[in-house]
């Protein structure tokens, strides 16, 4: 396979984390092996190209996501596409994050927004080995709590996971009737 021809991609699924952010569930025609920090170019017909990192875990083979916030004219195709709409898929390209030095080590993992999207793949991939470190740290920031992208695994579903390996530090700029959590 060469990672410059385009494969025919399927959006099967749509989901809005924040009012300009969507994660799009991806269906390529044949597998993409892709480890966590490289990135794909999508196509969308008649409107372009653009570069974007892979939000999901690398060992999911059966589920490729991208998260992308709505920005220009590619972004807003996308975010105007719906559940069945092809698209062209290119790569991966680029170097992946060095796991092999993270052995043994612990991480500080710092993000906000949609960039959550490159962590998501890098977090997904430190807990596929979760022995191999000493323990993660996870701080992530966003404007109000409805901007939390991933919202149900950051605030939920990663911090039941694995409590003696990881720990999880949120903060929002400004709170609002139901945040609980930092605010600053």
């Amino acid at each position: 396979m060469n990672e410059y021809d385009p494969i025919k991609t399927n959006i099967s699924q749509v989901i809005t984390e924040t009012p300009n952010i969507k994660t799009f569930l991806l269906k390529p025609e044949r597998p993409l092996d892709f480890k966590a920090g490289q990135f794909i170019q999508l196509t969308v017909p008649g409107v372009g190209e653009g570069p974007f990192t892979p939000s999901s875990s690398p060992y999911e083979k059966e589920k490729l996501e991208v998260t992308i916030m709505r920005v220009g004219s590619i972004t807003s195709a996308l975010h105007d596409s719906k559940e069945g709409s092809v698209v062209g898929l290119r790569g991966p390209f680029g170097k992946e994050y060095p796991l092999d030095k993270f052995r043994g080590k612990e991480i500080l993992m710092v993000g906000g927004g949609v960039g959550m999207a490159p962590l998501r793949s890098l977090f997904l991939s430190l807990t596929h080995t979760i022995d191999d470190y000493k323990k993660i740290v996870f701080c992530c920031g966003s404007r109000t709590p409805k901007d939390i992208v991933f919202k149900d695994a950051v605030l939920n579903k990663w911090q039941t996971q694995f409590k003696d390996k990881i720990s999880f530090r949120i903060t929002v700029d400004e709170g609002d009737g139901t945040w609980k959590g930092q605010v600053g």
